[in-house]
């Protein structure tokens, strides 16, 4: 730590007497990074520990920006992570205009020019350039936060070709990149010709011990005598008894859940008075996100009470809002989580426990990479709180302790490396370079590639990207003329909606089919998003499968077989099933236990269903297809209904649960819905969302109903 005032002189003025004002001493990676040209331009990539000052370090490149009359972007691959970096930055600079940009893949961002800082997930920026390039310019720099994503296969990908595209797009513009864990920082600070901010500096000390039969093992020894056979209740039991926190992962979902249900049991009947009557209200907030509550609900609920959680992706986002926030105030002691909540949130706890190294994957029992090993060890320790964090890795075996020694204590973690190469994202952004106008040309295309870090490390994909131009031209997403390559209305349509260019084909085929029908029958309607290349991961098991493949042979569908791959072709039956039962209005609780589909997971699969169907309808538009019910499919998947209660569910306020209140009750239109007096409103909505409904409608009568 070095004082804040050593740096007066390479610190432009004004950013210094920002400074001062909340800190007195820089860390060691913001001495590092002030050095190495933080505020001359220099791109900088910090490799640092969680909690080591990275943020202040991209907040002092923005401000640096800001101050020079130019713009900033700071992108990252979660929602819930560039949503607190948001939060964080405008609640400390609140002179600076900023905007969070986290939302629909096909919802313009029509005033961005008009801000001075972009916060954005990386698929919503990559989107933003498809749609509103015009009004993204005069930047002077980009943060990406999470930057060891790049090896990523889901998110990888798109965070390549982004930083790809940016150097190109803005030359001129600084990059910051930002992680706690880079195996090859080196090679990655080349590839960016970046200076390199390497450093091992915590503010809090972190204690790495293995725990094996009773003992925790860091060079010393200490024995847990507390009773219990079971390593994760013996630990536990240790931690509550000195009044500690800990996170605890655990390899999936199933896991979670259980070993939350075990520390419940063991901590419940123990926690003081006043703390239960608080986690009592808290229990009372999760079990009412939903309307109806889930199993998974229940189950929450019953487990917050005594001081625990679970933290998975099948929460929805309020219920892991509301555990956060607890275990921030130290009411919720214990949280059991999948390695994800390790990545990108700022949820720090005195002790962290690795339950288990292994994880099943596609060989059996895998080993869980270094990478995720160190970004669950990072969260030990709270600064401003602890003089010690504690990460604790059970060992199952004698074997288990040589790896843990050898692997995660004194190993390397695993480069970064490139995830690019393959069909799927070399199609989509071949395909948007050209929509881009940067390029014409094929061999132009090459070019670009030529620049990633994929290319950077040796990796040759010029067949793919041969492929790629053959396809969109066959399907007439682009054209040849003359020396030159054009892009199509129809291609232009696919880059901007962000979806698969085979996906495309794949609903030009399908609105090809359905022309000849007189209608559309649900299940073909949902069966062809469902087949779309952003549905790859669909689980069904063996009996499932064998039950919608019978199916298939009796349903007369419109999706191309020659397109999508037979397993794909029969698990979207299922999917099918599952959007119609919804738009049915089925419970979340329904599909819980009919599908075991958990309400985040669900939710996740909504999301993607709404944008596809959004993208299926614009396509059908271009082909001058336009069918009612293909147009209210969308109105009926956002909402979850039947299609009796559009009408209803288009009045701000009503939604799927009072449309059908109303609906079952003889209001059945926006008329009647008009005629209705506020106090039969009022019996039904309640006083205060009924004088909302009633005040819309009486003002915009004309409207409505003219």
């Amino acid at each position: 730590m070095e004082k804040l005032s050593e740096f007066k002189s390479p610190i432009p003025e004004k950013i210094y007497e920002r400074l001062e004002k909340k800190i007195e001493y820089l860390m060691p990676p913001q001495v590092d990074a002030v050095r190495k040209g933080l505020f001359t331009s220099k791109n900088i990539i910090v490799s640092a520990p969680t909690a080591s000052g990275k943020t202040l370090i991209a907040e002092m490149a923005i401000l640096n920006s800001f101050l020079s009359g130019k713009k900033s972007i700071y992108l990252a691959p979660l929602r819930a992570l560039i949503s607190e970096k948001y939060e964080e930055f405008t609640k400390e600079n609140p002179d600076i205009k900023a905007i969070l940009s986290i939302g629909d893949y096909n919802e313009k961002d029509y005033n961005i020019e008009k801000y001075d800082v972009i916060f954005a997930s990386t698929e919503k920026f990559d989107s933003i350039i498809r749609n509103s390039l015009h009004k993204i310019g005069n930047i002077g720099c980009i943060i990406y936060d999470e930057i060891h994503l790049l090896s990523d296969i889901g998110r990888g990908p798109t965070l390549e070709f982004l930083i790809t595209l940016n150097k190109l797009l803005f030359p001129n513009a600084q990059i910051i990149g930002l992680s706690a864990t880079i195996g090859n920082a080196d090679e990655l600070a080349n590839w960016l010709k970046a200076e390199l901010v390497k450093s091992d500096f915590r503010p809090v000390k972190l204690s790495k011990k293995k725990y094996f039969e009773g003992e925790l093992i860091n060079g010393n020894v200490e024995k847990l005598n507390n009773g219990y056979e079971d390593p994760l209740s013996n630990i536990a039991a240790w931690l509550f008894k000195n009044n500690k926190q800990a996170l605890v992962f655990s390899q999936n979902k199933r896991n979670v859940v259980a070993n939350a249900k075990t520390l419940s049991s063991l901590i419940g009947g123990k926690l003081p008075e006043e703390d239960k009557k608080k986690l009592l209200s808290v229990s009372k907030e999760i079990l009412g996100v939903l309307d109806r509550p889930t199993t998974q609900c229940e189950i929450l609920s019953e487990l917050v009470k005594n001081g625990v959680a679970f933290h998975h992706a099948g929460l929805v986002n309020r219920q892991r809002k509301i555990i956060e926030d607890n275990f921030k105030k130290g009411l919720i002691k214990f949280i059991v989580a999948t390695p994800t909540l390790a990545m990108g949130v700022n949820l720090p706890a005195n002790t962290v426990i690795i339950n288990s190294i292994r994880r099943y994957g596609d060989y059996g029992m895998e080993l869980l990479p270094a990478i995720e090993i160190e970004q669950m060890m990072g969260r030990a320790g709270r600064p401003r709180y602890d003089k010690e964090g504690n990460a604790i890795i059970v060992a199952r075996n004698e074997g288990e302790l040589d790896i843990i020694d050898e692997k995660y204590f004194s190993g390397e973690v695993e480069p970064i490396t490139s995830k690019f190469n393959n069909e799927i994202a070399i199609r989509k952004y071949t395909l948007n370079l050209f929509c881009l106008g940067i390029y014409d040309k094929e061999d132009k295309i090459s070019d670009f590639f030529d620049e990633t870090f994929m290319h950077f490390s040796d990796i040759e994909v010029y067949d793919k990207i041969e492929d790629a131009v053959s396809f969109l031209e066959e399907n007439d997403f682009i054209v040849g003329k003359k020396d030159k390559i054009e892009v199509t209305r129809m291609g232009k349509l696919i880059n901007s909606l962000y979806i698969d260019p085979l996906t495309g084909s794949l609903f030009i085929k399908f609105i090809e089919r359905i022309k000849k029908k007189e209608s559309v029958d649900e299940i073909d309607l949902l069966h062809v998003l469902f087949c779309s290349e952003e549905f790859r991961n669909i689980r069904t098991n063996q009996k499932e499968f064998q039950k919608y493949e019978e199916e298939s042979y009796e349903l007369d569908l419109s999706a191309d077989e020659n397109i999508v791959d037979y397993d794909r072709f029969i698990s979207a039956i299922k999917m099918a099933h599952v959007m119609q039962d919804w738009i049915s209005e089925k419970t979340e609780k329904y599909m819980e236990e009919e599908y075991g589909l958990l309400p985040g997971e669900f939710y996740n699969i909504l999301e993607n269903t709404k944008w596809l169907v959004y993208s299926l309808n614009e396509i059908s538009k271009v082909m001058q297809l336009r069918r009612k019910d293909m147009n209210e499919m969308g109105i009926r998947i956002k909402n979850g209904i039947k299609a009796e209660l559009i009408p209803l569910v288009s009045v701000p306020e009503i939604g799927r649960v009072r449309a059908r209140k109303l609906y079952s009750t003889g209001i059945t239109s926006l008329k009647s819905l008009k005629e209705a007096s506020l106090e039969r409103l009022s019996s039904l909505l309640g006083r205060g969302v009924a004088q909302k409904v009633y005040s819309y409608l009486h003002k915009n009568e004309n409207t409505l109903l003219g």
